[in-house]
């Protein structure tokens, strides 16, 4: 998944005190944004998350869910206070949200409420307090910058505390099993003095073409990796046999995967990276069961691999894991 930050942006977050590179490094994810984009699948993404959540403070965290100082710097963000209003504004955001991450907006409406459910795409593990609590304040505050008005939601639930983050909503926030921020309709149905349709046409394309890519990337890599999943820990995971299971060629997958700007060994290292935290976790296997079940033939190799994406050894990372 490729993530457009702008210089801008970047500019943003460096006034915020974060430097997304030193984040990154920290977080675990060996890349750096170059010419103002880097490449990261979902579970760097997620990292990211992570480190932000654990670096960022309540009030650096209200600061950057401000859609006022953000809104010029993420074109998703200024697609939806084009919009006609806030039900029109959370939809576009819902649809183009993919180009910003592996976020989902679920909204679901009844007669007199709009709730929308902040969930994460393809992961078994919980979505960061860090990309709850901003994506819960962006969609209010999107409906107050669009409306000029001082909006409160019915409800903002969440599985984590929200310490000072609760003074923004003008509610209490409700500890639950599902991130949500409900609003009344009547509220969602408020012009936006925003409005912009003229600004919406011009972006739109832009915003469709980018989808589209991201859309057709997950196609092809989404089914990979669930295959390499499968497969890896029964060691039976080369090219040939990959390619045969999708019913494609050798080539042509080569192929693929280099227009999408990866690799079959890059993937597959992507998929290995995916089942090391299960299988640490998992404290009947020793290291040597986990190295074969990663699909490597002997343990020398799983610890090389292994301090060259963490810099550090497995059986250091594993006592960190048990010991959280």
């Amino acid at each position: 998944m490729r993530i457009m930050i702008s210089d801008q942006f970047q500019d943003f977050m460096k006034s915020l005190g974060i430097d997304l590179n030193d984040t990154l490094q920290r977080g675990g994810v060996n890349k750096v944004i170059w010419k103002e984009n880097i490449e990261l699948n979902d579970s760097e993404y997620w990292k990211l998350m992570n480190e932000l959540d654990n670096e960022l403070s309540d009030e650096t965290i209200i600061n950057f869910s401000d859609i006022k100082k953000i809104n010029s710097l993420m074109p998703s963000f200024f697609a939806a206070l084009s919009a006609r209003n806030g039900a029109e504004a959370i939809q576009r955001l819902a649809d183009y949200k993919a180009l910003v991450g592996p976020v989902k907006l679920n909204i679901t409406k009844s007669q007199t409420m709009t709730s929308v459910q902040i969930v994460g795409n393809g992961i078994d593990f919980e979505v960061p307090r860090f990309t709850v609590m901003t994506e819960q304040l962006l969609l209010l505050s999107l409906l107050r910058v669009g409306t000029s008005e001082d909006v409160k939601p019915v409800q903002v639930a969440s599985k984590y505390q929200y310490g000072k983050i609760s003074n923004e909503f003008g509610i209490e926030p409700l500890m639950a099993k599902q991130n949500t921020i409900e609003f009344l309709n009547e509220d969602l149905q408020k012009n936006f003095i925003s409005a912009n349709n003229v600004m919406w046409e011009f972006i739109r394309p832009e915003l469709d073409r980018r989808k589209l890519e991201i859309q057709s990337h997950k196609s092809l890599v989404e089914n990979l990796q669930a295959l390499l999943l499968k497969k890896i820990p029964s060691g039976e995971f080369g090219i040939d046999e990959i390619a045969d299971s999708l019913n494609i060629s050798r080539r042509t997958l080569q192929r693929s995967l280099k227009n999408l700007n990866t690799s079959f060994t890059e993937q597959v290292k992507i998929a290995r990276q995916s089942l090391i935290e299960p299988f640490m976790k998992d404290e009947s296997l020793d290291l040597v069961d986990v190295s074969y079940l990663l699909g490597y033939s002997d343990p020398e190799s799983f610890s090389r691999a292994f301090k060259s994406w963490y810099e550090q050894s497995p059986s250091a990372y594993r006592k960190q894991l048990i010991t959280k």
